[in-house]
């Protein structure tokens, strides 16, 4: 207790460093926390919207599809009775939002102005609004429903090249399951924008019916997509379907989004460099702001070694200042860095001041706003960080202290 008050008040004996020092502390793990919240919100963010956009947290299909692809590899009308089965069984137990079957093919499009290749997703229109983007890129006209065979929806691009709108008709020609060249007659319901020009530039959205007989299908489909409530539950699922349907493909989203997870990998690895520069430099500050008040004092540190005070209890001392430095930093700090954080969890951070086009990562559109997450194992990370280092650092102050020897003859001179 002794120690603790004598440590206390050697704080404030010199108010301007001990301000210094831990102003320095909490502002690095300000910017710590901030940079933490808005990485992982950007990453979340980017992962719901690719989620959204069609992968789905975890695809069941056809095995060899992911690298393959082909019309012809499809999930049988028993298999797809048997996932949608399974599916359903797990809903409670992996908080499943929803599941969609898909089917997808390279298909030409043509009107009477011209042709270009489109990339066909047919889709159960009720599922599909409730695990995907799809309904709310809606431009112009309405989403699918389940009646609305021989009706698509079209990318803007395809729409631009095309030179078709509302009402028109086009024609989709494409190889069916069987081999043979199949061609079908559809009426634009709608246009799609999703943000992404390359995807747009290709993409007809079909009722999952019309799909089929456009394909020759008959009830098959070609995967599976599956909605979590927690991604972190994704690979989990993966694995326990993998284990139900060891003749199919199961990917998590990471799998199925290998660019993207890539991207993310690489993003916090570049985070994590610029936070080692970042207390590297705070580290040197706060080590030479400990080390001279340290040596600033010898006289004292001798004159208390004369008092009975014992290296152990002189290395303490010091501990016990860079201890309670520490925890004024963590205490300022935690109360600016979750505030900041607070802020920009409600209102975000604005892209669009830095550019005005559609942002893109890995093929993933999000919005132009940055929004911060941090969970409490990030916060406790932060934390463990910024007080790990100060008690690191005292430790070689702290043992200066305690060399009564040396201190002696420092005096002397």
């Amino acid at each position: 207790m002794i120690l603790l008050r004598l440590a206390w008040r050697n704080l404030w004996r010199n108010r301007r460093r001990t301000l210094l020092t831990t102003t320095t502390m909490a502002l690095g793990l300000t910017v710590l926390l901030v940079t933490l919240g808005l990485g992982d919100g950007s990453h979340l963010q980017m992962i719901n919207s690719a989620v959204r956009s069609g992968s789905g947290h975890v695809l069941i299909q056809a095995r060899g599809y992911q690298e393959l692809g082909g019309v012809e590899r499809t999930l049988s009308g028993q298999q797809r009775r048997a996932v949608a089965g399974w599916v359903l069984e797990k809903e409670h137990s992996f908080g499943i939002i929803g599941t969609a079957p898909r089917i997808s093919a390279s298909v030409l499009g043509s009107s009477s102005d011209g042709s270009v290749g489109v990339q066909l997703i047919a889709v159960q229109a009720e599922a599909e609004a409730r695990i995907s983007r799809f309904a709310e890129t809606v431009a112009e006209g309405e989403f699918l429903t389940s009646k609305d065979s021989g009706k698509v929806l079209v990318g803007v691009g395809v729409a631009r090249k095309l030179k078709i709108g509302l009402g028109d008709k086009m024609v989709l020609m494409g190889q069916g399951a069987q081999g043979e060249i199949e061609s079908i007659v559809v009426r634009i319901k709608g246009l799609i924008r999703t943000g992404l020009v390359e995807f747009d530039q290709v993409l007809v959205l079909a009722d999952l019916a019309t799909g089929q007989d456009f394909l020759q299908l008959d009830q098959r489909v070609h995967q599976f997509a599956v909605l979590l409530d927690d991604m972190n539950l994704a690979s989990p699922l993966a694995a326990a379907a993998t284990r139900a349907f060891p003749e199919l493909e199961v990917l998590d989203w990471q799998q199925a989004l290998p660019q993207l997870a890539d991207f993310i990998r690489i993003d916090d690895g570049g985070a994590y460099v610029f936070h080692f520069f970042l207390f590297m430099l705070i580290a040197f500050m706060v080590f030479n702001t400990l080390l001279m008040s340290v040596l600033e004092r010898r006289r004292e540190f001798a004159l208390l070694e004369a008092l009975g005070l014992v290296a152990g209890q002189r290395f303490l001392l010091v501990l016990l200042e860079a201890t309670l430095i520490a925890v004024l930093a963590l205490l300022w700090g935690m109360a600016l860095g979750l505030s900041l954080h607070a802020y920009l969890a409600m209102y975000g951070l604005p892209l669009d001041i830095i550019s005005t086009s559609e942002l893109s990562v890995a093929g993933v559109a999000f919005e132009p706003i940055m929004y911060s997450s941090l969970s409490p194992a990030r916060i406790l990370q932060a934390m463990i960080v910024v007080f790990g280092m100060s008690l690191m650092l005292a430790m070689v102050a702290a043992r200066r202290a305690a060399l009564a020897g040396d201190i002696r003859l420092l005096g002397s001179h």
